[in-house]
Protein backbone atom coordinates (compact mmCIF):
# COMPACT_ATOMS: atom_id res chain seq x y z
CA UNK A 1 0.00 0.00 0.00
CA UNK A 2 1.43 3.51 -0.18
CA UNK A 3 0.34 4.94 3.12
CA UNK A 4 -3.21 5.79 2.71
CA UNK A 5 -5.57 4.73 4.80
CA UNK A 6 -7.77 1.47 3.31
CA UNK A 7 -10.87 3.05 3.25
CA UNK A 8 -9.53 5.77 1.46
CA UNK A 9 -7.45 3.22 -1.10
CA UNK A 10 -11.21 1.43 -1.88
CA UNK A 11 -13.01 5.01 -2.22
CA UNK A 12 -10.41 5.81 -4.64
CA UNK A 13 -10.31 2.90 -6.62
CA UNK A 14 -14.46 2.51 -6.86
CA UNK A 15 -13.94 5.95 -8.50
CA UNK A 16 -11.76 5.62 -10.82
CA UNK A 17 -13.66 2.61 -11.47
CA UNK A 18 -16.77 4.78 -12.22
CA UNK A 19 -14.56 7.52 -14.28
CA UNK A 20 -13.34 4.19 -16.60
CA UNK A 21 -17.22 2.69 -17.31
CA UNK A 22 -18.29 6.67 -18.02
CA UNK A 23 -15.69 6.36 -20.57
CA UNK A 24 -16.78 3.53 -21.92
CA UNK A 25 -20.35 4.14 -22.11
CA UNK A 26 -19.50 7.81 -24.29
CA UNK A 27 -17.35 5.55 -26.20
CA UNK A 28 -16.98 1.77 -26.37
CA UNK A 29 -13.91 2.08 -28.40
CA UNK A 30 -11.64 3.70 -26.18
CA UNK A 31 -8.73 2.40 -23.51
CA UNK A 32 -8.88 4.74 -20.08
CA UNK A 33 -5.01 4.55 -19.07
CA UNK A 34 -5.14 7.04 -16.03
CA UNK A 35 -7.95 8.70 -14.24
CA UNK A 36 -7.14 11.92 -12.00
CA UNK A 37 -9.73 12.85 -9.66
CA UNK A 38 -10.24 16.88 -8.55
CA UNK A 39 -12.61 19.06 -7.23
CA UNK A 40 -13.43 22.77 -8.05
CA UNK A 41 -13.80 25.96 -6.11
CA UNK A 42 -11.38 27.90 -4.20
CA UNK A 43 -8.68 26.47 -1.74
CA UNK A 44 -10.38 23.28 0.27
CA UNK A 45 -9.37 24.62 3.54
CA UNK A 46 -11.65 27.53 3.10
CA UNK A 47 -14.57 25.66 1.70
CA UNK A 48 -13.87 23.03 4.70
CA UNK A 49 -14.77 26.47 6.93
CA UNK A 50 -18.24 26.71 5.28
CA UNK A 51 -19.14 22.32 5.80
CA UNK A 52 -22.32 21.06 4.33
CA UNK A 53 -23.21 23.96 2.36
CA UNK A 54 -19.60 23.90 0.85
CA UNK A 55 -20.16 20.62 -0.19
CA UNK A 56 -23.18 21.59 -2.21
CA UNK A 57 -21.19 24.11 -4.33
CA UNK A 58 -18.31 21.89 -5.48
CA UNK A 59 -18.00 19.86 -8.24
CA UNK A 60 -16.27 16.34 -8.60
CA UNK A 61 -14.58 16.12 -12.12
CA UNK A 62 -12.72 13.02 -12.96
CA UNK A 63 -10.17 12.83 -15.71
CA UNK A 64 -9.86 10.22 -17.57
CA UNK A 65 -6.60 10.22 -20.33
CA UNK A 66 -7.02 7.48 -23.12
CA UNK A 67 -4.85 6.82 -26.47
CA UNK A 68 -6.66 9.44 -28.25
CA UNK A 69 -8.45 11.52 -26.02
CA UNK A 70 -9.26 13.23 -22.54
CA UNK A 71 -12.46 13.16 -21.31
CA UNK A 72 -13.75 15.42 -18.63
CA UNK A 73 -16.67 14.60 -16.79
CA UNK A 74 -18.21 16.39 -13.66
CA UNK A 75 -20.94 15.70 -10.66
CA UNK A 76 -21.91 16.39 -7.53
CA UNK A 77 -19.67 16.25 -4.54
CA UNK A 78 -22.14 15.11 -2.82
CA UNK A 79 -22.50 11.94 -4.86
CA UNK A 80 -19.18 12.21 -5.81
CA UNK A 81 -20.15 10.42 -9.38
CA UNK A 82 -19.38 11.13 -12.75
CA UNK A 83 -22.72 12.32 -14.51
CA UNK A 84 -22.04 14.82 -17.00
CA UNK A 85 -19.69 14.81 -19.42
CA UNK A 86 -18.27 18.52 -20.55
CA UNK A 87 -15.90 17.54 -22.32
CA UNK A 88 -13.66 15.29 -24.85
CA UNK A 89 -10.58 16.72 -25.90
CA UNK A 90 -8.59 14.57 -28.48
CA UNK A 91 -4.84 14.09 -27.48
CA UNK A 92 -3.84 16.41 -30.56
CA UNK A 93 -5.23 18.92 -29.50
CA UNK A 94 -4.80 18.76 -25.98
CA UNK A 95 -0.91 20.71 -25.70
CA UNK A 96 -1.50 23.75 -23.55
CA UNK A 97 -4.17 21.56 -21.62
CA UNK A 98 -2.24 22.17 -18.52
CA UNK A 99 -2.24 26.09 -17.75
CA UNK A 100 -0.13 25.64 -14.54
CA UNK A 101 0.48 23.28 -11.31
CA UNK A 102 0.66 24.37 -7.49
CA UNK A 103 1.88 21.71 -5.79
CA UNK A 104 0.71 20.96 -1.77
CA UNK A 105 1.55 19.17 1.26
CA UNK A 106 -2.32 18.23 1.22
CA UNK A 107 -3.82 19.63 -1.65
CA UNK A 108 -2.49 20.50 -4.88
CA UNK A 109 -4.32 23.25 -7.20
CA UNK A 110 -4.01 22.02 -11.12
CA UNK A 111 -4.85 25.20 -13.69
CA UNK A 112 -6.60 23.56 -16.68
CA UNK A 113 -7.34 25.58 -20.13
CA UNK A 114 -10.81 23.46 -21.08
CA UNK A 115 -12.68 24.35 -24.25
CA UNK A 116 -14.96 27.38 -24.32
CA UNK A 117 -13.69 28.93 -20.94
CA UNK A 118 -12.52 32.30 -20.73
CA UNK A 119 -9.69 31.67 -17.74
CA UNK A 120 -8.76 28.22 -16.58
CA UNK A 121 -10.19 26.09 -14.33
CA UNK A 122 -9.10 25.59 -11.14
CA UNK A 123 -9.13 21.88 -9.43
CA UNK A 124 -7.89 20.41 -6.60
CA UNK A 125 -6.22 17.33 -6.38
CA UNK A 126 -5.35 15.21 -2.70
CA UNK A 127 -2.36 14.07 -1.93
CA UNK A 128 -3.96 11.04 -2.45
CA UNK A 129 -4.16 11.29 -6.07
CA UNK A 130 -0.11 13.07 -6.34
CA UNK A 131 0.56 9.87 -8.61
CA UNK A 132 -2.00 10.11 -10.91
CA UNK A 133 -1.53 13.93 -11.22
CA UNK A 134 2.43 13.20 -12.07
CA UNK A 135 1.24 10.92 -14.25
CA UNK A 136 -1.06 13.61 -16.12
CA UNK A 137 1.68 16.19 -15.65
CA UNK A 138 4.21 13.93 -17.82
CA UNK A 139 1.96 13.67 -21.51
CA UNK A 140 0.94 16.94 -19.86
CA UNK A 141 3.62 19.64 -19.17
CA UNK A 142 2.78 22.78 -17.68
CA UNK A 143 4.27 25.77 -19.21
CA UNK A 144 7.67 26.97 -17.78
CA UNK A 145 6.93 29.40 -14.81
Amino acid sequence: MSGQPLGTTNLKLDLQSEARRAVLRADPTEAPRLVLLAVDGPSQFLMGFLGPVGLLLMKSYFLTVTERSVYVHRGPRARNRPEELVHVIPREQADGLVARVRRGRAWNALYLRLPGGAKPTRLNVSFHSRPELEGFLKKFPAPAA
